[in-house]
């Protein structure tokens, strides 16, 4: 139970920093380190140099693991700044509606990591980071809808392959991120709606028809996570990057397991985690590429026609040492002609919107400056592709892909790949999709111009049917071997050769030419400009995933225009993902261009100060029985009712009560505590508004240990 002496503990709990205790930026934090009780006759005279800041909002692994480490913070505390983050921006007020499916199982996950670290075991480099996972992604016990209505309720029984990774390394899943259905779009709305911008609620928070792991973006943008995981079968991984400033990394075939994710176009499918710095992108591909010896789920790995490398050949011991700032000195950079308005000839121009001109000039300089050569050229890869001029020519006319590979591909080869996914999941009640009315896969919203004009983005009643007729194997397809070797020799004569005989060691450009309105989904004029060539897609539309060529996307800063950020991509030969990792660190550390966004400014408590020479590491305490709290919560004629208790083997150090992220004020006696609160304010609109009220408690004793509980209660209409 709490000790008599508790008061006298919270009190003096802000004064402990010679025995590593906090100085906050704005008085006693949630998250502050814990005093060593053996300690505690210590002077304060800590001298203020030796003091570590940490900050949630933009927060690195490292900082987070260095926190953790110390004792300073736990994963519990970590996982409920986040969580009150969530509750603030994401399914209240401004309601960025990224992170739709939230992990009831959250906190305990935290709890687990937490007790392995004061039990001295090691996890893993992710042990206690909370992160989120695409919509699309299998995850035990939590639906795997990939947006889409017609699967709202069906249930996975296993994880996907990186998220069991992620799990292993001590993940904290924070929950599920929004996307269009099956992921078969951009910002099209999906049965969970859609992410709006952290940056400017005027504009879309990736391309209109391929960003679809926009919550990823925007979940991580908005400080929700530490990386969120996106995948990418046009842009829709580069594309909510770039609109969110934020890295992205899209791997050479096989080098990271998808299997368990559901598919699009199979050939065309990558995982794209999202980070927001390069280094926290080498720490989590540390934990994910990794061998996996399952090859069924996995399209490139398991087809026959092309031989891969295997990963551990590509991957370094740890990516670690891919930090490298002298990276760029002496590159040769291509930049191709149509991605900056240059290019005369094509038959589809993109427009360059100035204020992204600007940004793409000035990283011209910083590449320049960086030691690196940067030459225009023109671009024979999406010239023969698209066939955008009169001088050029397909593969299929060159010989170099079967006649009507894509009609193949997608007629074919991605219905055989859904039905397979589909009984992979195991749900009864999902047992094929020639149960599955179409009409519920992909429908568009009311009132949406899509709507107006008919537009059938999915095609899904023709996909049914040919499931329903008996879909074809992989192997069975006609000229499915030609076909994927194909696509290898298009890569490496539009591509690899070209840039050998241009002397490239890569490519460089901006990630995307304009950027779309928010209301591009119900307005006519702002649809056709979302339509356009370099704002639909990002730039180089389908070529990369269908060529199989690696990129990294880092933040050149954001347009003075709009407020929105811009990324510039990286793009070199199959397998020289390791080099364009270096290239992207050496650029970022010489930049520092992410902006932080401003519609999501940090919360109480999210800052704090502490010693890491002295405060107590979570191996050292002298009791690791954490808080053992009750609450209940009610609201009776427009007022909030909250009432708990804690008790500990220890004194209490803090307890803090927030509703959707904002701590509220509670009786003095910690013990049994009580707090009311006028409901009013939430039905009135504005940054406060909400549907539901989001309680947490979060309870820390003496040494460090700490719990955490969360209730949410529906407000009456």
């Amino acid at each position: 139970m709490l000790k008599a002496n508790a008061r006298n503990v919270i009190g003096n709990y802000c004064k402990w920093i010679a025995t590593g205790m906090i100085l906050t930026l704005t008085g006693c934090s949630l998250a502050s380190a814990t005093p060593s009780p053996s300690s505690s006759s210590k002077t304060s005279s800590e001298p203020v140099s030796s003091l570590v800041t940490f900050q949630l909002q933009e927060a690195t692994i490292a900082q987070m693991q260095d926190a953790m480490k110390s004792g300073a913070l736990s994963s519990v505390e970590l996982t409920a700044l986040y969580l009150n983050r969530v509750y603030a921006y994401d399914a209240s007020g401004i309601r960025l509606n990224s992170i739709p499916v939230l992990n009831p199982d959250v906190l305990k996950e935290a709890a687990q990591a937490d007790q392995l670290r004061v039990q001295g075991i090691k996890t893993g480099p992710l042990q206690g980071i909370p992160y989120t996972v695409k919509d699309s992604y299998k995850v035990k016990g939590l639906t795997v809808a990939s947006g889409s209505p017609a699967f709202k309720n069906l249930m996975a029984k296993d994880d996907a392959f990186t998220v069991e990774k992620i799990r292993k390394s001590g993940g904290v899943l924070i929950g599920k991120t929004n996307m269009p259905p099956m992921a078969a779009g951009g910002m099209q709305r999906g049965v969970y709606g859609r992410a709006e911008s952290p940056y400017n609620p005027n504009y879309l928070a990736a391309a209109w028809y391929s960003g679809s792991s926009n919550g990823s973006g925007v979940s991580t943008a908005a400080n929700l996570a530490a990386f969120g995981m996106g995948e990418e079968t046009v842009s829709s991984g580069r594309s909510p990057a770039s609109n969110n400033g934020l890295i992205a990394y899209t791997p050479s075939r096989g080098l990271i397991s998808i299997r368990g994710n559901w598919p699009l176009f199979p050939i065309r499918d990558v995982v794209v985690p999202h980070t927001r710095t390069v280094e926290d992108m080498l720490r989590l591909l540390d934990v994910i590429v990794v061998e996996d010896k399952i090859t069924k789920g996995d399209f490139w790995r398991e087809q026959k026609a092309v031989r891969l490398p295997s990963v551990n050949s590509v991957r370094p011991k740890s990516y670690l040492e891919l930090r490298d700032i002298q990276a760029l000195k002496g590159k040769r950079i291509g930049v191709p002609k149509i991605y900056i308005g240059k290019d005369h000839e094509t038959t589809t121009p993109i427009k360059f919107r100035p204020s992204i001109r600007a940004l793409w000039e000035k990283a011209v300089k910083d590449l320049t400056a960086l030691g690196a050569e940067v030459v225009e050229v023109d671009f024979p890869l999406q010239a023969n592709s698209e066939k955008d001029r009169a001088t050029a020519k397909t593969p299929e006319e060159r010989g170099l892909m079967p006649a009507k590979w894509v009609e193949k591909e997608f007629g074919l080869l991605n219905p055989y790949a859904a039905e397979e996914f589909l009984k992979s999941v195991g749900d009864p009640n999902f047992p094929s999709w020639a149960n599955i009315d179409p009409a519920t896969v992909f429908p568009n919203p009311p009132g949406s111009v899509d709507a107006k004009r008919g537009r059938d983005l999915g095609h899904y009643d023709v996909f049914i049917e040919t499931i329903k007729k008996g879909v074809t194997p992989y192997e069975q397809i006609p000229q499915f071997q030609e076909g994927l070797r194909g696509l290898e020799n298009v890569r490496k004569i539009d591509f690899e050769n070209w840039m050998k005989q241009n002397n490239l060691d890569f490519i460089a450009f901006p990630a995307n030419s304009n950027i779309g309105k928010a209301d591009s989904d119900v307005n006519e004029t702002s649809y056709e400009e979302a339509w356009e060539n370099g704002n639909y897609f990002s730039n180089t539309n389908f070529i990369l995933r269908e060529y199989g060529i690696p990129s990294v996307s880092v933040s050149m800063g954001a347009m003075k225009d709009t407020g929105m950020p811009v990324n510039l991509t990286m793009a070199g030969a199959a397998y020289s993902d390791n080099d364009l990792l270096r290239y992207a660190y050496s650029y970022e550390q010489a930049t520092k261009n992410r902006p932080i966004a401003a519609r999501t400014p940090a919360l109480e408590d999210e800052t704090f100060s502490y010693n890491p020479q002295t405060a107590l590491p979570p191996s050292k305490r002298k009791e690791i029985g954490t808080p053992e709290l009750k609450l209940n919560a009610s609201i009776t004629d427009d007022v909030l009712a909250l009432e708990g208790s804690v008790t500990d083997q220890s004194d209490i150090a803090q307890l803090k009560v927030y509703v959707n992220g904002i701590r509220v004020d509670i009786t003095e006696d910690k013990a049994n505590w009580s707090a009311t609160l006028p409901t009013t304010k939430y039905k009135q609109g504005g940054s406060s508004q909400a549907d539901t009220l989001h309680i947490l408690v979060l309870a820390k004793d003496i040494y460090g240990n700490t719990s955490a509980q969360v209730k949410s209660v529906t407000l009456p209409q």
